[in-house]
């Protein structure tokens, strides 16, 4: 079979004459799927397409993954462009503009504008609770607390993601629990991250559990084409479902974010409009201690910049920040996504979620990692995620909600050492 996401480009480009005009992918079977999901034809043309789909995927099945790779680029260009993606990173544009990424300059992010998208979502892991964590934080006036950094401050809330889940017809995946639900609320989630961002807004996703990092950074990839990421978290979540000890997906987004590990998965339902082009190379992880045995050899196969809790100790955070952004983003070019699970903190000050793990981030620590993402300039979206008001008692949800709130405002561009007033006219000459 062919990697992950390979297949269906392949078939979509050699079938797919659509519109040429289209601004997006089009689907060249509209409503149905195509390559090896196609398992109920329902017309002559469905068999025709189901026996060409077989004969290509079988004469390119061989190939190395940057053979195949080369040969869906080909194709894409022959059938007009219709695909709207590059390997190289998503494209607005049916065509691409064919600009190299090295020669691109970060936009300059207007942070006078905000918008708060809420992702009430629990099933990328067992516990439940965790999709109270929007509305929790919400309420805690995370919008008001926000705007005390200026007036003139511009936020808007896009509310909360709504999707159906996918029936995939019996279809499934190995050891990837609730498949049909991460992939359709991802699906949608990537769609709106992308509006917040085209309206030139700093993009804030409220989780939910960390499996919606996979919508909200494609949404991310959507709009810009070259993506650094900052990862905080105790726990690596890069296993695949072969190698994950649960099946649980919340501990599976980098794994299916990057485009180093995409030969290390099967055909996944329901995901085809995600395509993993992020280079493994451009995230750096912080706060670790918590990686399982095939995550760690990952890590030092591909030499994933991880700080870890160790790092953090003998550098301090501030130089640990320094050197994870150093090598992400080396040419202070790209736009960053900063994904931040709650349990990145020590458990005395989040103990209000899922997978705690002792000896973690202090508040000052993890706020001081929002203000120089922040002090960038490039700070895109950040997913604030894993705060589960269902776990601890009320002093703890409190304690844990409220450092979710610090975090957040940190990363909107409060500073600790007081916000600029927007007049001196109170102040006596």
């Amino acid at each position: 079979m062919l990697p992950r996401g390979a297949e269906v480009k392949v078939i979509a480009a050699s079938f797919g004459q659509g519109d040429k005009k289209s601004t997006g992918f089009q689907p060249p079977f509209k409503g149905k799927v195509i390559a090896s999901s196609l398992s109920h034809p329902e017309s002559r043309d469905d068999y025709e397409d189901q026996a060409a789909a077989s004969r290509l995927e079988g004469s390119l099945q061989m190939l190395p993954r940057l053979a195949v790779v080369r040969v869906v680029r080909q194709l894409t260009k022959q059938s007009g462009g219709v695909l709207g993606t590059s390997t190289a990173g998503y494209a607005t544009s049916a065509q691409g503009d064919g600009r190299d990424l090295s020669l691109l300059k970060a936009k300059k992010i207007n942070y006078e504008r905000i918008g708060i998208v809420g992702v009430p979502f629990d099933k990328g892991q067992r516990k439940k609770g965790v999709g109270l964590g929007p509305k929790a934080i919400r309420e805690a006036g995370l919008i008001d607390h926000i705007q005390e950094i200026s007036p003139t401050l511009n936020i808007k809330d896009y509310g909360d993601i709504q999707y159906e889940a996918l029936n995939f017809n019996g279809r499934k995946v190995g050891n990837m629990k609730k498949l049909e639900h991460v992939a359709s609320c991802n699906r949608n989630l990537s769609h709106q991250v992308t509006e917040v961002l085209d309206d030139d807004r700093l993009c804030i996703t409220l989780g939910g559990d960390h499996a919606i990092a996979v919508g909200s950074i494609d949404g991310h990839l959507h709009h810009s084409k070259d993506v650094a990421v900052i990862w905080v978290d105790a726990h690596a979540d890069l296993n695949t479902n072969s190698t994950s000890p649960s099946g649980n997906i919340h501990g599976m987004p980098v794994a299916l974010l990057a485009k180093e590990l995409c030969d290390y998965w099967p055909y996944i339902p329901g995901m085809d409009w995600q395509e993993p082009i992020i280079s493994i190379k451009n995230l750096a992880y912080i706060g670790l201690r918590s990686v399982d045995p095939y995550e760690r050899a990952i890590i030092e196969k591909f030499g994933i910049n991880a700080f870890g809790m160790r790092e953090v100790e003998k550098y301090g955070i501030k130089e640990v920040m320094r050197m994870a952004l150093a090598r992400i983003d080396p040419e202070g070019k790209r736009s960053l996504h900063v994904s931040y699970d709650i349990d990145s903190l020590d458990v005395l000050e989040a103990p209000s979620t899922g997978t705690s793990v002792r000896g973690g981030l202090t508040l000052r620590e993890g706020i001081f990692i929002m203000e120089e993402a922040y002090g960038t300039g490039r700070l895109a979206a950040v997913d604030l995620v894993e705060v589960n008001p269902a776990i601890g008692t009320p002093e703890d949800v409190r304690r844990t909600v409220e450092a979710a709130v610090h975090l957040l405002v940190a990363a909107c561009g409060h500073s600790r050492k007081g916000d600029i007033a927007d007049t001196l006219d109170l102040i006596q000459k």
